[in-house]
């Protein structure tokens, strides 16, 4: 009898022996749902093969900085006239970029758009620019701190087969600074060898309403002058817009625009720009000569509508039929008064443009 109940406390002490393995095992397991599933899972930087980086996707519409609108000037003859406003915005978009460019031949802001110079970067908005006779720029171009064209120091007036006298006007330019600032001023080549030009407070003592003009061109040593030393700039003129005041009248006298066929006082298609207290650049194209309905603006109505925008100072670029604007996707927003009455926009072919882009 002693010999059974041995063997059964032996079989007991072996299955509590087993029950404890057991459950010591198991307790070193993580609950089924704690186990992490790998699958489908990015594996960690650490075993990530080098992979190049993705793209930033391009911007949809225009880049930060830039905006566009439609806009109406409203005359006292109750016509209106079609503008569009272009606002640069370099504070808000330090990576936005202004250009200057010469035609080589010549060629329309939309030819300039499809054969844009990539090293420039990416345009977003391009115009005509400044005055040209010919395949000649008559207007200062300032490219990367290069001059490329000094505008004429001195030229013959009246501008037709009635020449009487050489006058050397002092006409505004718009430039870009060292710094990225702008700078809208009164110029003049003082400098021809070096291709130097200085800044004048005004267009000094030229008066072509009263045939009254300086007997020398103005000098380094003119009273008021500055040497300008400007990365980009474009000549052209007269100033619209000073101080944020008109003096668009004056000014035509004073840069001896009249001869030019500038026609200050009739409404025309007109290319401007202009700048704001706070930096922005301003740019406006008009439509006119009975383009979508327009009649275009006079020198004076282009100065309030830039005053109207905020502009500080603004000044005028060569206009009439060279009036034209390019925007997003290169697609051509103003209707150019070469157009005539074909049932598609015909720009003209220029010496210059300008751009802003990225």
């Amino acid at each position: 009898m002693e010999m059974p109940r041995m063997r059964f406390q032996i079989l007991l002490c072996l299955i509590l022996i087993s029950t404890l393995f057991t459950c010591s095992c198991d307790d070193n397991r993580l609950p089924e749902e704690s186990i992490p599933d790998t699958e489908g899972q990015i594996p960690s930087p650490d075993t990530t093969p080098d992979q190049e980086p993705e793209p930033e996707p391009e911007p949809e519409g225009y880049p930060k900085g830039i905006t566009v609108t439609e806009n109406s000037y409203l005359h006292t003859d109750g016509k209106s006239t079609r503008y569009i406003l272009a606002t640069m915005d370099f504070k808000a978009n330090p990576g936005l970029r202004f250009n200057t460019i010469k035609n080589t031949p010549k060629r329309t802001p939309s030819e300039v758009y499809r054969n844009f110079n990539t090293n420039l970067g990416t345009p977003y908005i391009i115009s005509n620019a400044g005055y040209f006779a010919g395949s000649t720029s008559m207007s200062l171009i300032i490219s990367n701190g290069f001059c490329d064209v000094t505008a004429p120091r001195g030229i013959n007036w009246p501008n037709d087969e009635n020449y009487k006298q050489t006058i050397y006007p002092v006409r505004a330019a718009f430039g870009q600074m060292k710094d990225g600032s702008f700078e809208i001023e009164w110029t003049f080549c003082c400098d021809p060898t070096s291709r130097r030009h200085y800044a004048f407070p005004s267009p000094l003592d030229n008066n072509e309403k009263t045939q009254e003009f300086m007997a020398e061109p103005p000098t380094t040593e003119t009273p008021g002058a500055e040497l300008w030393e400007p990365q980009h700039a474009i000549g052209g003129g007269p100033m619209l817009v000073s101080e944020g005041k008109d003096v668009s009248t004056e000014s035509y006298w004073g840069e001896c625009f009249d001869s030019g066929g500038t026609a200050a006082f009739s409404r025309v298609p007109r290319t401007g720009i202009g700048i704001t207290d706070d930096g922005k650049v301003l740019l406006i194209i008009c439509d006119g000569r009975g383009m979508l309905g327009s009649p275009g603006m006079t020198l004076k109505e282009l100065s309030e509508t830039f005053i109207r925008h905020g502009a500080a100072k603004a000044m005028n670029l060569d206009g009439g039929g060279s009036s034209a604007i390019v925007g997003l996707d290169g697609a051509l927003l103003n209707w150019p008064s070469d157009s005539g009455t074909s049932e598609t926009p015909v720009e003209r072919k220029v010496v210059s443009c300008i751009s802003f882009g990225i």
